[in-house]
């Protein structure tokens, strides 16, 4: 079997791409669209004000890392180094990705409306979901990690979940946005990477690497997501417990930086799992080409 003459598995990339287009849409219609949903996410939004000056100040510094030239200089940057190695078909992926999550963020962001359920919030009714910061943070992190050379690509994938949940946390601290709309822009972005990896690979088979270890190992998926899963369901539920608390009168409502805390540790949890499953989907959708058979050697009597 030569190097190229893999077949492609499409359902996990697409499995990956239909659910996160789902938890798209149940992101928005619970946390958005519902009265208790934009409680949970307001509390937690609202909880940030608590943080201190120097945590307020981080989060602005590392906002100004994203600008349209800093994308235009990541994007290109991720083009020629796929180009450098002869993979034009990795360069596509990696503009596509970018491109694609943040046009389809983009699209969401203007087609789709925040009803003021809440009391006392004014202005904060215009939509703010997705994040478009987000949405770039993580997508750059995300093309990075599809279009690395092998060797690197646990380390590119670490350092991409490390940046995105910075970001998702930044805008959040900052006032930008709202846990949920963080949220939304790491689907829409790991979405998007699934479908992207599943077109490039059906129009060539080489698109990527079909080496034995291209992707990385079920161990470093597995752990990932069992830490992403961890941390997204505790600050959860730890968001939720202290909104609802909050709205009953049990606690403070000062105390309400608690929940700021769960939504930080659910934003790094789903970052951690998003890109554990796409890594995963990638390495159970591309197969690593089999290696040539060994002449069989023919004994003469």
């Amino acid at each position: 079997m030569s190097a190229a003459s893999r077949s492609l598995r499409p359902l996990p990339l697409l499995g990956l791409a239909l659910t996160c287009a789902a938890g798209v849409a149940v992101t928005y219609a619970v946390l958005v669209r519902t009265r208790h949903g934009q409680r949970i996410d307001q509390g937690a939004y609202d909880g940030r004000v608590l943080a201190s000056g120097h945590a307020h100040a981080a989060a602005d510094q590392l906002l100004t890392t994203i600008s349209v030239g800093t994308l235009a200089l990541a994007t290109g940057a991720l083009v020629l180094q796929a180009l450098a190695r002869r993979r034009i078909p990795l360069a596509a992926v990696a503009g596509s990705v970018i491109g694609g999550a943040l046009v389809t963020t983009e699209v969401l962001k203007h087609t789709l409306s925040r009803p003021g359920l809440l009391p006392h919030t004014g202005h904060e009714f215009q939509n703010t979901f997705p994040s478009g910061h987000s949405t770039i943070a993580f997508g750059v992190g995300v093309a990075a990690t599809m279009v690395a050379p092998p060797r690197l690509r646990m380390l590119v994938a670490t350092l991409a979940v490390a940046y995105g949940a910075a970001v998702g946390i930044a805008v959040v601290a900052a006032g930008w946005h709202r846990p949920s709309d963080v949220g939304g822009a790491f689907l829409v972005v790991t979405g998007t990477a699934a479908v992207v990896a599943l077109v490039s690979e059906a129009v060539d088979r080489r698109t990527f690497s079909n080496r034995p270890r291209a992707w990385p190992r079920a161990a470093f998926t597995g752990g990932a997501a069992f830490l992403g899963v961890g941390l997204l369901a505790t600050g959860f539920v730890a968001a939720v417990a202290i909104a609802a608390a909050s709205r009953a009168g049990r606690i403070h409502w000062t105390l309400v930086d608690g929940a700021f805390v769960g939504a930080c540790a659910a934003i790094a949890g789903l970052a951690a799992l998003l890109m554990a499953l796409l890594l995963w989907a990638l390495r159970s959708a591309l197969p690593s080409a089999a290696a040539p058979e060994s002449p069989t050697l023919v004994r003469h009597s």
